[in-house]
């Protein structure tokens, strides 16, 4: 057998898996190799459900010219490999005609696998406001995460996990336009202060037309008493609430990084304050309760 020069050992060592070998790894190795594109499959449990044309046909240039550069992440599979991270490089990669594709091979469960999915999107500004939100959700409801957890697991500050949570509370329709980029999340937890679906349908799209900063939003909603701003003409006007329990319902809304109505009639009323989940709820008491300052 020809003994391996220094140098070539110097490579491997470099590169490895310069020589692709199929072994058995445990949990905890991982192995560089260069997967043939038709053994590889994109993750059903990507949080990313939207990709940039335009951004993606430049990365799909750059693949014809340079190739990948930068390995993705996959794990082991029954039927082959599943993307953990990567995925726009291996649809350039796909698109671009190779064959194959550099990879780190890492054994993860589904759980570990949707993490590192997230963390990875969230590192690069990859998710819009409401994937970010459905992912961090997914955490919670599939996983058993608490916010907190959730909150270190992405790198990310309590209070700022909760409010992206908030966006979930939106109607479909102006969901859809954070997730288009049309109004920001900013604009979309201002539209959580108008309950009445019309009124807050008539904003969103105020907020388009003339292109409404978050600040001049936040004013429109809370001058809802002047139903003229968001109501057609030709609708019937809808009764509205006072622009003081507005306020009310802004501050508490901030103070408990929650969404919170109050409603009254007859000089009475009642505040309903919304949590996600029991350790949101436990929160909210601890707040209410005086454990943490407001």
């Amino acid at each position: 057998m020809t003994r391996q020069s220094g140098l070539g050992r110097g490579l491997s060592a470099l590169i490895p898996g310069s020589e692709p070998q199929e072994k058995e790894i445990s949990e905890e190795e991982e192995r560089f190799a260069w997967l043939p594109l038709s053994e590889v499959v994109a993750n059903p449990l990507q949080p990313r459900t939207r990709f940039d044309d335009k951004k993606q046909q430049q990365l799909v240039e750059s693949v014809r010219t340079h190739g990948v550069l930068q390995p993705i992440l996959v794990r082991s599979t029954s039927f082959g490999y599943e993307v953990v991270a990567g995925e726009r490089r291996l649809r350039a990669a796909q698109e671009a005609g190779l064959f194959q594709i550099p990879a780190l091979v890492r054994q993860v469960d589904d759980q570990a696998s949707f993490e590192q999915a997230v963390v990875e999107n969230l590192q690069r500004d990859d998710l819009n406001a409401i994937e970010e939100a459905q992912a961090f959700s997914r955490l919670m409801e599939e996983f058993g995460f608490t916010q907190q957890e959730v909150a270190d697991r992405v790198g990310k500050g309590r209070p700022t996990v909760a409010n992206a949570l908030r966006l979930l509370h939106l109607r479909p329709a102006q969901q859809e336009m954070v997730r288009q980029g049309q109004i920001s999340a900013g604009h979309g937890r201002a539209l959580l202060g108008i309950d009445d679906q019309q009124a807050q349908n008539t904003l969103a799209q105020r907020i388009i037309d003339e292109e409404l900063s978050v600040r001049q939003t936040e004013k429109l909603v809370n001058d809802l008493n002047d139903h003229e701003i968001v109501r057609p003409p030709s609708e019937k006007p809808q009764v509205l609430k006072d622009v003081g329990v507005l306020e009310v319902e802004r501050v508490l809304s901030d103070r408990l990084s929650t969404k919170v109505a109050v409603s009254t009639k007859g000089g009475r009323g009642r505040i309903m304050v919304t949590f996600a989940d029991k350790d949101d709820l436990s929160r909210l008491f601890n707040l209410i309760n005086g454990e943490n300052s407001f």
